[in-house]
C-alpha cells in the first residue's frame, strides 16, 4: 500500500529532471517516488526504492554496498540519517562510491510538503562550472566590442574590468585602468558623482541612470552615466557594471546600437527556430519572433488577447510545476509536445526549451521552439518499414513473429481457442510471367485488401514472402467457424483480378490449424498450417485443408500409441 500519493504532474515533472530525485514523506521518511535516473542509477538495488519503503532501508543498502569518503559506511549512514530527519531544509548529505560512480546528493524541500533527495555524479557539476567560466568569457569579450564605455567595479571601488572606449574616454590606456579606482583615473567631479550614484547598488540589487556634468584638460563635458548592481556565483551583490557615454557622441552610439537592434532582430526573424520571452508571473508574450508566432498561431490571437500567454503550449496546473523545475535544474531542456492549432485538422510535434531571463528588469522566461513534425513522422515511417511490408502494408514476417511469441506469452495457461491460416495464390507465377512484375505487384496489393476485408476480426494479417499471406485469429471460433472463414477468403480471392483490361487467373489455397492457445507453440503451429496448405495446394489448389495429424504419421507415432 502506498504511504503517500503524489500528484501525476509532480511525477511527470521529476521524469524530466537530469538528476536522481526521492521524494519522501517529511513525517514517515518513507519513499513516495523515485525517479527514472534515481533507479536507473542504483540498477538491482532499485527495490530499496519503491514507493512506501522507509528510507532506512535505502540508507542500509548504502551502508553495505557504498564507499564514503571517511571509510565508516556505518557512521556516514547515522549521519545521513540525522540530517535527513532534522529539522534544517536544506543539507549536504556524506558523499558516496557505488558502482564506480562517486555520488554527490543533498537534502532539498520538496513538492506538497516532501522532503527531496537529489543525487548526481559530479561530472555534471563540472559542466556546470565549465558552463559559467565560458558565460564569463563570454562577458568579457562582449564587454570588449561593445561600442560603448563600460566597465566593471567591485565592491572596493576597483575597475576590474574595462572595454577600450570606456579607457578612451578617460584619455587613458585600459592597462593603467584595469586595477584602479575610479578617482586615481579619472576627473574629481566625476569620480565623485560615480561614487555617489552607486552606493545604493552596493547596498540592494537595482539600476540608476543620470547625467554627469565634468571637466577634462579644461573642457566641459557631459556624460550620460547608467550602471547597475553585479552579482556573483553566489546570488550576493559583487560589485556594479556601468557606463559612461560622452553626449557629443550620443547619436552616434544611439545609431549604432540601433543598427546592432535592427541586426538582431532580423537574424531572430529569420531564424530556423521560434524564439519568445514570456514574464514570468502572469506568462505574457513580450517578445517573440515570426517562427515562434507561425508555430503557434500567435498572429490569429482575439485583439482583445494582444498578447497570448503560455497557457498555449502549458496547461494552468502544469505551468507552475515546470517553472519550479526549471528553477531547480536551471533549465528545462528538449519537452516534446504535441499541439494543434485551431485551424488545422492535424497535431503537430514541437520541441521546446525554457531558461530563466532578466528582461526589460522583469522576470522572464526565454522560450526555443522548433518543429520536430517531420521528425516524428520520419521515425513513424521507419517503425512502419521495419514492421510492414512495405508493399500491401500488412504486418512483415518480423513483426508477425513477434506478434505470435507475444500472444503465446500472454495465452499460456487460459485455454482460449487460436487459430493460424496459410494462403498462397494459385496463379501468381503466370501473372509475372505473362503479364510483368507490375501486374503481379498490383495482385499482391489487392490479394492484401481483400484478405483485411474479409479477415478483419484477426489478430494479425501479414504477408510472409512472395505470394504467401498469414492470418492469426484468437477466440474467434473452432474448427467449423475457421473453415467457413477459409472458404470465404478462397471465394474472395476467386473474383476476377483485372489489369489494365487483362484478366489474371487468380486463386488461392490455404491451410489452417485450431489449437487450444493457452497449451501451444506458435512457431509450430504455423509450421502445421503450411504443411496444411501445401496439402490444399497437392490435392487440386482453390481449396482449403485442415490439419491433421495424419499428415504427419512420423511425428505424431508416439501420439498414436
Amino acid at each position: 500500500m502506498r504511504v503517500l500519493s503524489i500528484a501525476p504532474d509532480i511525477v511527470a515533472t521529476a521524469a524530466l529532471a537530469r538528476d536522481a530525485i526521492i521524494f519522501i514523506g517529511s513525517s514517515d521518511l518513507k519513499v513516495a517516488h523515485a525517479n527514472p535516473v534515481a533507479t536507473k542509477l542504483f540498477g538491482t538495488a532499485k527495490a530499496a526504492l519503491r514507493d512506501g519503503t522507509e528510507i532506512k532501508q535505502f540508507l542500509a543498502l548504502l551502508a553495505k554496498n557504498a564507499k564514503f569518503e571517511s571509510g565508516d559506511g556505518v557512521g556516514a549512514v547515522r549521519e545521513t540519517l540525522s540530517l535527513v530527519s532534522g529539522k534544517t531544509k536544506k543539507a549536504d548529505l556524506p558523499d558516496f562510491q557505488m558502482n564506480d560512480k562517486k555520488i554527490i546528493w543533498r537534502k532539498a524541500e520538496g513538492p506538497e510538503g516532501l522532503i527531496a533527495l537529489i543525487l548526481r555524479e559530479p561530472g555534471k557539476a563540472e559542466e556546470l562550472a565549465k558552463a559559467l567560466a565560458d558565460h564569463k568569457i563570454f562577458i568579457q569579450h562582449l564587454i570588449d566590442v561593445l561600442p560603448i564605455p563600460v566597465y566593471l567595479r567591485n565592491l572596493d571601488g576597483v575597475i576590474n574590468r574595462c572595454n577600450d572606449a570606456f579607457a578612451e574616454l578617460l584619455e587613458q590606456k585600459p592597462k593603467k585602468v584595469i586595477g584602479s579606482k575610479l578617482a586615481d583615473v579619472a576627473p574629481a567631479p566625476l569620480a565623485s558623482k560615480v561614487a555617489e550614484y552607486e552606493a545604493s547598488l552596493l547596498k540592494t540589487e537595482g539600476y540608476v541612470r543620470h547625467e554627469i556634468e565634468f571637466e577634462m584638460d579644461g573642457v566641459g563635458k557631459v556624460a550620460l552615466f547608467a550602471a547597475s548592481s553585479l552579482k556573483g556565483p553566489s546570488g550576493a551583490i559583487a560589485g556594479t557594471i556601468g557606463s559612461l557615454i560622452d553626449v557629443t557622441s550620443l547619436k552616434v552610439a544611439q545609431a549604432e546600437v540601433a543598427a546592432a537592434e535592427e541586426r538582431l532582430t532580423g537574424l531572430l526573424e529569420k531564424a530556423p527556430i521560434g524564439v519568445g520571452i514570456s514574464t514570468r508571473n502572469g506568462g505574457e508574450f513580450q517578445f517573440f519572433n515570426k517562427m515562434f508566432s507561425n508555430l503557434l498561431a500567435l498572429d490569429d490571437a482575439k485583439e482583445e488577447d494582444a498578447k497570448p500567454t503560455d497557457t498555449v503550449l502549458l496547461s494552468k496546473r502544469y505551468r507552475e510545476k515546470s517553472l519550479q523545475d526549471m528553477d531547480m535544474l536551471g533549465e528545462l531542456q528538449d519537452v516534446e509536445l504535441r499541439f494543434r492549432r485551431a485551424d488545422s485538422s492535424e497535431a503537430r510535434w514541437l520541441k521546446t526549451s525554457i531558461e530563466p531571463l532578466k528582461f526589460e528588469g522583469e522576470e522572464s522566461v526565454l522560450w526555443w521552439l522548433s518543429d520536430i513534425t517531420r521528425q516524428k513522422l520520419a521515425e513513424r515511417e521507419l517503425q512502419n518499414k521495419a514492421n510492414n511490408d512495405e508493399l500491401t502494408g500488412l504486418a512483415n514476417r518480423a513483426r508477425y513473429m513477434q506478434k505470435l511469441t507475444q500472444c503465446e506469452t500472454v495465452l499460456r495457461g487460459t485455454g482460449t481457442p487460436a487459430s493460424i491460416l496459410m494462403l498462397d495464390l494459385d496463379g501468381f507465377k503466370a501473372v509475372n510471367d505473362t503479364l510483368g512484375h507490375a501486374a503481379g505487384d498490383w495482385v499482391l496489393v489487392e490479394t492484401a485488401k481483400r484478405l483485411k476485408r474479409i479477415g478483419r476480426r484477426a489478430e494479425e494479417a501479414a504477408r510472409l514472402g512472395g505470394d504467401e499471406f498469414t492470418l492469426f485469429f484468437i477466440n474467434k471460433g473452432g474448427e467449423k467457424e475457421i473453415a467457413a472463414l477459409a472458404d470465404d477468403l478462397i471465394a474472395e480471392i476467386s473474383k476476377p483480378f483485372v489489369w489494365e483490361g487483362k484478366e489474371c487467373d487468380i486463386g488461392a489455397s490455404i491451410g489452417f490449424t485450431v489449437f487450444d492457445g493457452g497449451y501451444c507453440d506458435m512457431n509450430e503451429q504455423l509450421r502445421r498450417a503450411d504443411k496444411a496448405m501445401q496439402e490444399a495446394k497437392s490435392a487440386g489448389k482453390g481449396r482449403s485443408c485442415l490439419y491433421q495429424p495424419e499428415m504427419e504419421p512420423d511425428l505424431h507415432r508416439d501420439e498414436a500409441g
